[in-house]
Order: C-alpha cells, then sequence, then structure tokens
C-alpha cells in the first residue's frame, strides 16, 4: 500500500511539472509584452523600443511596449514584479530600482523580487560646471570649496538617487561642506547651472553631451573607473586620477517576474545575449547614451544585490538616508 501511495504521488509530481515543461519548450508561441517604467521618449523607452524590435525577431514573437511611468518608476516596477512568471512579460530596469526599497518608499525589492535577464550597458555620471566658472579642475573647486565652507551649491535630479551619490562622496572624502539642491528634471538643472544659479551639477553626460560640444559646459571629473569611451568625453579625468575613489554608474537592464521556468530564463538569456553582443545592437546602445556593457542572467542578478549593499553603505556612510527620510516625512 505504502509502495503504490509513493508511486501515485510521483506520478502526480510528474502531471504537475509536465504542463511547465511543454510551456517552456514552445516559449514563445504568442505575443509578449515590455514595461517600460518611464514616459515615452526618454532614453530608457527609446532603448525598450530597439530591443523590443530586435529581440522579437530573434524570439520570432512581436514584444509590444507599454509604458507604465510614474513614481519614480515604481509603476512599473510594481507590475513587473506581479506579473504572471510565464515568460510573456518583461520590463526596463535600471539602477535607480536599487534605492527605493533602502529608503523605504517600495512596496518590493526588486534587487530580489525580480529576476534578471541581461544588463544592456551603463554609463558613469559626470561632475561639472559652467564654463566661464572659475575651477579648471576638481582639485581647484575643492580648494575653493574648502576656503568657502557652505558657499558652494550643486544641482541634482533627485534626492538619494543616483546623481547624489557622487558629490556626497566626494564631500566626505575631500572634508568639505556643500550643499544639494534639487530639480525635478535635467533640463531645469542644465538650465539653472547655465543660468549661474547653482555652481556645478551632477548628471549623466548624455545630456550635457550638447552643451560640452557647444563650450558651455566644462566636465572637471567622471565617477568612473575608466575614461569614458565617447570620442568627444575621452578628455574627461575621472575622479581618481584626482585621488578620490569615487564611482557611481547608470545602468539599464532587461527583467522579469520572479518563478519562470529555468528554460524560459535560458531561452530569454540566449537570445539577449545574441542581441547584445552584435556590433549593430553595440553600436545602437551607443548611439542612445550607454557604453555597451552586456551582462548575462547570473552575473546581472549578482550585480543587483552587490549594488544595493554598496549603495545602502554609501547613503549610511554620507548621511543620505537622513537627507531622503527628512524630505518624506
Amino acid at each position: 500500500m505504502i509502495e503504490r501511495r509513493r508511486a501515485l504521488a510521483g506520478a502526480a509530481a510528474l502531471l504537475s511539472v509536465a504542463p511547465r515543461v511543454a510551456m517552456a519548450q514552445a516559449y514563445p508561441s504568442r505575443p509578449m509584452r515590455l514595461i517600460v517604467p518611464f514616459a515615452p521618449g526618454g532614453s530608457t523607452d527609446i532603448i525598450g523600443r530597439f530591443l523590443a524590435r530586435e529581440a522579437g525577431q530573434l524570439l520570432g514573437q512581436p514584444i509590444v511596449v507599454e509604458n507604465r511611468p510614474g513614481a519614480g518608476a515604481m509603476i512599473g516596477l510594481n507590475e513587473l514584479v506581479q506579473a504572471r512568471p510565464d515568460g510573456y512579460t518583461i520590463g526596463m530596469t535600471n539602477s535607480g530600482m536599487v534605492f527605493q526599497p533602502l529608503y523605504g518608499h517600495a512596496r518590493f525589492n526588486y534587487a530580489t523580487e525580480l529576476q534578471a535577464i541581461a544588463q544592456v550597458g551603463e554609463i558613469p555620471f559626470v561632475f561639472a560646471v559652467k564654463a566661464d566658472a572659475p575651477w579648471r579642475t576638481l582639485t581647484e573647486l575643492v580648494e575653493w570649496s574648502r576656503a568657502r565652507p557652505g558657499q558652494l551649491m550643486y544641482g541634482i535630479t533627485g534626492y538619494g538617487n543616483t546623481s547624489h551619490i557622487g558629490p556626497e562622496k566626494l564631500r566626505l572624502a575631500a572634508n568639505l561642506q556643500i550643499e544639494a539642491v534639487n530639480f525635478p528634471g535635467g533640463g531645469p538643472l542644465i538650465a539653472s547651472l547655465l543660468g549661474g544659479h547653482i555652481h556645478a551639477i551632477s548628471n549623466n553626460p548624455v545630456d550635457l553631451r550638447d552643451q560640452i560640444r557647444n563650450g558651455n559646459v566644462r566636465v572637471l571629473c567622471a565617477f568612473a573607473e575608466n575614461r569614458l569611451e565617447d570620442p568627444s568625453l575621452r578628455d574627461i579625468p575621472t575622479a581618481r586620477e584626482f585621488g578620490y575613489d569615487i564611482v557611481v554608474t547608470l545602468w539599464q537592464g532587461v527583467g522579469a517576474p520572479r518563478g519562470m521556468p529555468e528554460q524560459i530564463i535560458q531561452r530569454l538569456d540566449t537570445a539577449f545575449g545574441e542581441l547584445l553582443n552584435t556590433p549593430a545592437a553595440q553600436a545602437a546602445v551607443r548611439e542612445y547614451g550607454l557604453q555597451p556593457r552586456y551582462l548575462n542572467a547570473a552575473a546581472f542578478q549578482r550585480k543587483w544585490v552587490e549594488d544595493q549593499q554598496r549603495q545602502l553603505q554609501t547613503i549610511t556612510e554620507t548621511g543620505i538616508i537622513e537627507v531622503v527620510r527628512r524630505q518624506t516625512r
């Protein structure tokens, strides 16, 4: 009797697995959707549409882009977390998603409750001033700030986000007293710098490229491990060259709901790896403002968790976590 029960239990287990195996083997058999947690027209949306078009051709099914902006990307990310883990809903992710859970803003810890698929690329943030500012190097700005505690004001695009990290690490490392000024986006941020209302800004270099080429902005350093690859930005020194070990990177990639069958994860992993390692895709990623840096699903998943642990230490040491909490009380 016991043996018969074991046999029946084993058969039932096999039957429960069989539909999942069959589904994975047939995947994808219908159109997919890609959630973009930002409004149409931005860099994440543009890159997402490129990936949807090209990956859809490799997978043999169309991928439809659905924009879900709002709440600092959390509306779209929440929808992605709660989607069925059947491989038919994927979404764009970026480095900002590791921060919201640390501040208690998010319903989910996206770094652990989403499934990584592939990193597309990354770009370090830069620290820039108006072209006619009196500082030609980061060292000169640091010395000026030390002599005038509390006078230097720098602009960011959100308390506690990626733009806030670099200057605050510099403040701590160089023992400065400088003040962050928050702006609702890159446009107002750059306009305020050019208008002389703030002294410096921390921003994505892509947003500054035209201003740099036109001679309106001088970039003092990149918060990067190595110099930027863009020919128009290669002359920018890194913060490390001035003695400050500060690396702050914006990355973008693709994620999915947790719990997908392993065969589906592998199918997506293979398709995006094949796409993102082509010269054409890498050229497109550069055109959209990122440096191509492909990571497969396993490596990208590790990066999410390690990045979140590192950022928790940073926002604690710099006091950013307390600044954000004061702003949201």
